[in-house]
């Protein structure tokens, strides 16, 4: 009798022991679980924010939420800090976008919502919707930048410098000129997209000095073509063609 009732009180005490570890266990995981979630602070706008705005102004345009942090990039804000106090948004951010501080830029670097990138210039260039793409070109295309042009006598695929020549006896070429560029704007000159007309418009794009002066000759010594990259464009440099090697010949 006596040994039956020890039997039972190390059973007791075995269920209590296993009971207790199943508890510790469980609470460990939910500890963890909520570490993984743990929330943070962070802005979101309330509505529209324009481009331009400057940082200091948006008291009104924001709000705190907490979210998960395992939901929020690394540089996302919970407040408007000195890091960004005299800064501006460099492009509209839409209502209910987290902010972060890669949306921000100095105002000297903006111009129209326009933010130019740190080292570049902004360089326009007036074309036709066939030199740009039919018009598929927009604001955050990369693009490639082709040249035709007239040919200086006995100097190879070089430009004359006299513009592009129609005449049937000078020999024109075209060349790459420029490749990767980023777009900053294309503006209707006509406003002609209202009435779904793809017609002229100037094209800004961002580029270093050596590359802007490229972009202005070609400019002003032939005719220049924007072609859309895509994600696995290939192009590279070369001769190009000309009049006599546009058939292999």
């Amino acid at each position: 009798m006596k040994n039956r009732a020890v039997v039972i009180i190390l059973a007791v005490l075995l269920a209590v022991c296993g009971s207790a570890g199943v508890f510790l266990y469980v609470r460990s995981a939910d500890t963890r679980a909520i570490a993984g979630q743990q929330a943070v602070t962070v802005l979101v706008a309330k509505e529209r924010i324009p481009a331009g705005t400057s940082a200091d102004s948006l008291k009104d345009l924001v709000e705190q939420q907490q979210m998960p942090k395992s939901s929020v990039p690394a540089n996302t804000m919970s407040e408007v800090d000195s890091s960004v106090a005299t800064l501006v948004t460099s492009s509209e951010i839409t209502e209910g976008q987290l902010l972060t501080k890669t949306l921000f830029t100095e105002q000297a670097s903006l111009a129209k919502g326009i933010s130019i990138p740190d080292g570049m210039i902004a360089v326009t260039v007036p074309t036709e919707a066939w030199q740009r793409a039919g018009g598929l070109i927009q604001k955050g295309s990369k693009v490639a930048v082709f040249d035709t042009f007239t040919v200086m006598d006995g100097k190879g695929n070089t430009p004359s410098g006299d513009g592009l020549s129609k005449q049937y006896e000078r020999n024109q070429s075209t060349r790459l000129l420029l490749t990767g560029l980023e777009v900053l704007s294309v503006v209707d000159e006509k406003k002609a997209a209202e009435d779904g007309d793809v017609g002229k418009a100037i094209v800004t794009v961002a580029v270093k000095q050596a590359d802007a002066e490229k972009l202005i000759h070609g400019q002003q010594t032939g005719t220049l073509y924007f072609a859309l990259l895509g994600g696995k464009s290939e192009i590279a440099p070369g001769n190009g063609v000309d009049n006599r090697s546009l058939f292999g010949n």
